[in-house]
Parts: C-alpha cells; sequence; structure tokens
C-alpha cells in the first residue's frame, strides 16, 4: 500500500468517526487499521485545546486546591468536545447496547430492543456512569499534570473496537458493523496490542506503576472477552458493540492509569 493510499485511508478514518474531516465517500473496512491513530489525533486535539483553559484556571485562582477545581471545568469541556467532535457516534451504541442487554431479551427481541432509536432507563444509566467515570478519572488525570493520558485514552478505546472485532464474527455483514469487521484481522488485533504495550512502557517510564499497566491489561482483556461472549450468544456483533467497547475502553484506561 502506497503512502498516499494510507494517508487518504487515515483521512477516511478521521471522516468516519470524527468531524476532524468533512463527511466523503469511504471505504470503511480500509479505514478500521487506521481507527487508533485518527483516536490518537483527537485525544491531541481535545488535550491542546483543554491544556490553556486549565492553566488560565489554575494560575488566575488564589482559591487553595486550584488545580482540581480548575480540572472539574477543563474535564468537563474535554468531554463535551469529544462528544461533539464524534457526533456521539459511540455514545449512541452504548446506549443502545446497554437498554438491549438490561432487557434481559435474547435472539430476534435483542435486536429489536438494539434496534430502537428510544432511550431506555438502561441506556440513560450507562450514559451516566460512563460520562461521570470519565470526567472523575480526567479531572484527577489533569489536576496530576498527567497530559499524556487524555492524549492516549481516545486511541485506546478506538483499539478496543478493533480487538473487539476480532472476538466474534459479525450479525449483518452488510451492515456498518459488519463492514467494519471486514476490516479486522488477527494480524491487526496482534499490532495493536503490540502498540498498546509500547504506549503503556512509555507510561511506566513517566511513573505509572507496572501493576496498573498489569491491571489495564487484564481488565480489558476481560472486558472485551464479556462483549464478545454476549455478541456471539446473540448472533454476533454490530456497531453498537464497537461503539460500546470504545467508551467502556476509554473509561478503563482512564480509571487504570490514575
Amino acid at each position: 500500500m502506497t503512502a498516499g493510499q494510507n494517508c487518504r485511508h487515515f483521512l477516511d478514518a478521521l471522516s468516519f468517526l470524527t468531524r476532524l474531516v468533512p463527511p466523503r465517500p469511504i471505504s470503511l473496512a480500509a479505514c478500521v487499521p487506521w481507527f487508533a491513530p485518527a483516536g490518537l489525533l483527537l485525544g491531541f486535539v481535545l488535550t491542546l485545546v483543554t491544556v490553556p483553559v486549565f492553566a488560565w484556571i489554575v494560575f488566575w485562582s488564589s482559591v487553595s486546591g486550584s488545580a482540581l477545581l480548575a480540572a472539574l471545568p477543563a474535564a468537563w469541556i474535554w468531554l463535551c468536545l469529544e462528544i461533539l467532535m464524534t457526533r456521539a457516534l459511540h455514545w449512541d451504541g452504548l446506549a443502545d447496547l446497554a437498554d438491549a442487554c438490561g432487557s434481559a431479551a435474547s435472539g430476534q427481541r435483542f435486536w429489536e430492543v438494539l434496534r430502537d432509536s428510544r432511550l431506555g432507563a438502561f441506556g440513560a444509566l450507562a450514559l451516566l456512569l460512563v460520562f461521570c467515570g470519565q470526567w472523575a478519572a480526567l479531572c484527577l488525570h489533569l489536576a496530576a499534570w498527567h497530559w499524556l493520558v487524555p492524549v492516549l485514552a481516545p486511541a485506546w478505546g478506538r483499539a478496543c473496537s478493533v480487538w473487539l472485532a476480532c472476538g466474534a464474527s459479525a450479525h449483518d455483514p452488510g451492515s456498518l458493523g459488519g463492514l467494519a469487521l471486514a476490516g479486522a484481522s488477527k494480524r491487526l488485533s496482534r499490532l495493536h496490542w503490540g502498540a498498546a504495550l509500547l504506549c503503556l512502557a512509555v507510561l511506566c517510564a513517566l511513573g505509572l506503576h507496572v501493576w496498573q499497566a498489569l491491571v489495564l491489561l487484564i481488565g480489558q482483556y476481560w472486558m472485551l472477552r464479556q462483549l464478545a461472549g454476549i455478541a456471539r450468544k446473540q448472533g454476533g456483533l454490530s456497531g453498537d458493540f464497537l461503539g460500546a467497547g470504545i467508551e467502556t475502553g476509554q473509561l478503563w484506561f482512564l480509571l487504570a492509569t490514575l
């Protein structure tokens, strides 16, 4: 694959996953290897915008503990911008999957609930819990001046979609989720695990404990196995599973690296 093709697929991934590139005709399967790099650029942009807000509040505030207080609005802005820049694509998948799993339905009824555009109690609770969890974790990271973690978090979450895509087959090969799964492979999954280990090595060199890295890896593997198990039980993966995997993976990365 030429450099021009790689650049085009990267821009296609940005167009599909974010607003950083305007909508354009894409090959979704070809974009999948670039999901994590697109997440990395997204994390860099979000953090680049957030840093001046946080720094301005800290340096102009005379309140004791101003770093933590400054982190509250800064982290909220980071999350709001992520939702805006991604068109809430993955949050929607999280809510849909939570409603379907919470209904205790199976088979065709499971998919009817999953595809229902109305927000149920389980979906609302999932959105609330994951949003608050990410907000709290981001606050603590920003207050401790851990700028690399919010840069890496979106990339980690999108790597989770690649790992999850290798855990089960597609429910509908013609759907967006099915087209995304067509671009995943065991080799691509191993490359993402290797990149993840490299990122963790950098974080450990900057102060992350080795036991935290192990907890992150083991916990992430377990969470993805659970999602893949649900998908296999219900007849396959869909885009909503991948979206839920992205947001829960991002949450776990932020929590485990505290």
